[in-house]
């Protein structure tokens, strides 16, 4: 089982307004990283730290940051931890607590990290196939 983490750096995620890296993923967005998902890797997904994920695949290991690794650990409970990693668009795909839709996550380079902006974001998800 993965750990809970508690990110005390940035605004409550459900108060963050942000679409940018290592915020929310806007649909448009996530329909794009499916699109694409035939160019992503097949990666293992770590949670270190309150902001930090690890991908590894291939003997190559990255960190990226995340406004939110709670839903990240949520996912990963849910589905597993191995993901479909797209970098053209840096979107994570992981299997989803529904079968038909995954879970979606963009993530930052460790010195590309924005800080949340206050807002509230829809709870829009793109289902791959509709």
């Amino acid at each position: 089982m993965t750990d809970h983490f508690d990110s005390t750096e940035h605004l409550g995620a459900q108060h963050c307004g942000s679409y940018g890296d290592g915020h929310h993923v806007h649909f448009i967005r996530a329909r794009k990283a499916f699109e694409d998902s035939d160019l992503g890797v097949g990666a293992l997904v770590r949670v270190l730290d309150g902001s930090t994920v690890e991908l590894s695949w291939d003997g190559i290991r990255l960190d990226f940051r995340h406004h939110d690794t709670n839903e990240i650990v949520r996912a990963i409970d849910a589905g597993g931890d191995i993901g479909t990693w797209v970098p053209r668009w840096r979107v994570l795909i992981l299997p989803g607590e529904e079968p038909r839709v995954p879970a979606t996550f963009t993530l930052a380079a460790p010195d590309t990290r924005t800080e949340c902006v206050p807002g509230r974001v829809p709870a829009l998800k793109f289902v791959p196939g509709f």
